[in-house]
């Protein structure tokens, strides 16, 4: 059995991040100046773990082989995270408790839609959050912070907002994004608004120099792994994240 040490090497977390890219996409924007602090690092072997204590839910990642991984979870003292694993088998100190079973899809040869999306800033703050709030957990990951990145795009009609994408994170020091917060108002599905404000925040990554982009999508919503690969994305591969709470021990 290997040890478990907490790290804040930040030069040895992030060599071993860049192992698996795509699946470290967050933890690696988790690197940067402001979040960084935010995080509490243990490594095993060479298996990583993450809890992150920006936002509530408290994202737990973890990385490595199975064992590093059991060992890892085994050691850490997040009572309750939101639990984001590549293989179930790999633990057993943690139970789900509503898991989620994913795509993690990634950027390969990007198609742009050629649709028209336009910039969403902090400004648009409040058109945003009302959008969001007609239905269906639209928003869930949305942080007004996120605004900031300049990643934001939307549709409009009738001067009302219908369809927004951005990013729920990106580091341009890690070349890395996650794009999020992909919604559009029920009235209006079924048009491609999704795929346009989507086309658009890719397009503007790309531009910025963002070599690794990726996102999450549930492995029964098929209608929007469809549209995500109309636009280049490729499914990397699937994992499980959900609210997870530490096993009594004994």
């Amino acid at each position: 059995m290997q040890t478990v040490q907490r790290t804040s090497d930040r030069a040895e977390i992030r060599r071993r991040l860049n192992f698996d890219r795509v699946w470290s996409i967050y933890a690696l924007a988790d690197l940067d100046a402001g979040l960084f602090d935010l995080c509490d690092w243990w490594i095993c072997g060479e298996g990583l773990a993450l809890v992150f204590k920006g936002i509530s839910i408290i994202p737990i990642f973890v990385s490595g082989n199975r064992e590093e991984v059991r060992q890892l979870l085994a050691a850490l003292p997040a009572e309750r995270g939101y639990l984001n694993l590549r293989d179930l088998d790999a633990q057993d100190s943690y139970v789900y408790q509503d898991p989620h079973r994913m795509h993690r899809m990634v950027v390969d040869r990007f198609q742009a839609n050629p649709g028209m999306a336009v910039l969403l800033g902090l400004d648009h703050l409040d058109e945003i959050q009302a959008l969001y709030a007609t239905g269906d957990g639209g928003g869930v990951a949305f942080g007004a912070f996120q605004l900031e990145t300049g990643f934001f795009r939307g549709v409009y009609h009738d001067n009302q907002l219908v369809a927004v994408a951005g990013v729920h994170v990106v580091s341009h020091a890690e070349g890395v994004a996650g794009v999020g917060n992909v919604f559009t108002r029920e009235d209006h599905r079924g048009r491609g608004l999704a795929q346009v404000v989507t086309s658009a925040v890719v397009s503007a990554l790309i531009e910025a120099g963002i070599e690794t982009i990726g996102l999450n999508v549930e492995h029964t919503n098929a209608l929007a792994i469809a549209a995500y690969r109309k636009l280049g994305f490729r499914t990397a591969f699937e994992y499980w994240e959900g609210t997870a709470v530490k096993k009594p021990i004994g």
